[in-house]
């Protein structure tokens, strides 16, 4: 079995610097930065263990079990990763998962539907009502010449756990491993509720990275303009720094988690290295390519930027008094 490593941050913290460090190890396969999000992305795994196990319904289940169908024909960047067969394993995972399909349609698909299916949906209603004047029952032709389907799933947890498991087994198995051992992936996992998702694997391992307030703030704000980052205004970037990781506070990390601060691979380069290495089971005596893909002499420039950036000296101000558990020791 493969020994699994992903890596993860809050957005522009520097979880990258996981990936970048494998890069220089013999016996490791890392993919760099491309983020494997297929778990806890919108229509993702999690989402379709909420509709079929957490929020079942005779209805609503097929519309999550739609999501998922429909989802990966967007998920055409993760086939090279896999073998061109990233779409063909997910969908033998989700026939495992369903129960039974039936050709039907209902409410939520008509709101999904385009406008053309729209129209046709309407006109076929007004026909059954008006013109044959059959007032009970829903349509008939649309489901078939649209070839709408229903479907069902009735697993519970520990199957819908025990099906994913083999699913990811299957495709880390499948993937482009060049027969290494170790296999780093960016992404897999957000950094909160963690426990959710560790789950689905029989082993891994998750290097969490976060980063000093002030330089993410200064970054974003002078270099990045990043709309996903708050920084138009220091009270909101403030107030989104610190509830996205209020998670944290409240739930305790398994021993499969590590957190670490961006800063301490820059400037406690050894000691952070072999606490990686340790955590993740890999031989640091294998690390043949020092510094060839993460290099802190460089990545140093992208620190302590308030001495860099003296034109916000009052922002950072309110964020050392306001995040001071999160502003590194410099």
């Amino acid at each position: 079995m493969k020994n699994i490593i992903t890596c993860t941050g809050y957005g522009g913290t520097g979880s990258s610097v996981v990936s970048d460090l494998f890069k220089e190890f013999d016996d490791v396969k890392s993919f760099g930065d491309f983020e494997f999000r297929f778990l806890f992305e919108p229509s993702g795994v999690r989402e379709l263990e909420f509709g079929i196990v957490e929020n079942n319904d005779r209805l609503v289940t097929s519309y999550y079990i739609k999501k998922f169908i429909k989802n990966l024909d967007n998920m055409t960047s993760y086939e090279p990763f896999f073998d061109y067969k990233f779409k063909k394993y997910a969908l033998e995972y989700i026939e495992e998962l369903i129960t039974l399909e039936w050709d039907g349609c209902w409410s939520q698909d008509i709101l999904d539907a385009n406008v053309f299916k729209k129209i046709a949906y309407r006109i076929e209603m007004i026909v059954l009502r008006k013109i044959l004047n059959i007032k009970e029952g829903g349509v008939i032709l649309y489901p078939k010449i649209f070839k709408e389907k229903i479907f069902y799933s009735n697993v519970d947890e520990e199957k819908f756990i025990s099906t994913t498991k083999s699913f990811l087994n299957k495709i880390v198995e499948n993937c482009d491993h060049e027969n290494k051992m170790n296999i780093v992936f960016d992404q897999l996992m957000p950094p909160a509720n963690l426990n959710s998702y560790l789950r689905y694997f029989d082993s891994i391992k998750v290097v969490v990275i976060d980063r000093d307030p002030r330089d993410l703030y200064l970054l974003n704000k002078v270099e990045w303009k990043e709309k996903w980052i708050p920084s138009d205004n220091i009270h909101e970037f403030i107030s989104w720094f610190k509830n996205i990781r209020i998670y944290k506070e409240y739930n305790k990390d398994s021993e499969q988690v590590l957190r670490l601060k961006f800063e301490d691979f820059i400037y406690n380069y050894d000691k952070t290295i072999k606490q990686v290495c340790d955590f993740c089971g890999v031989d640091s005596s294998n690390h043949i390519d020092k510094k060839r893909y993460f290099d802190p002499e460089k990545s140093i420039n992208n620190t302590h930027l308030t001495r860099k950036y003296v034109d916000f000296s009052d922002d950072i101000k309110l964020i050392e008094k306001e995040l001071s558990q999160y502003c590194y020791a410099f």
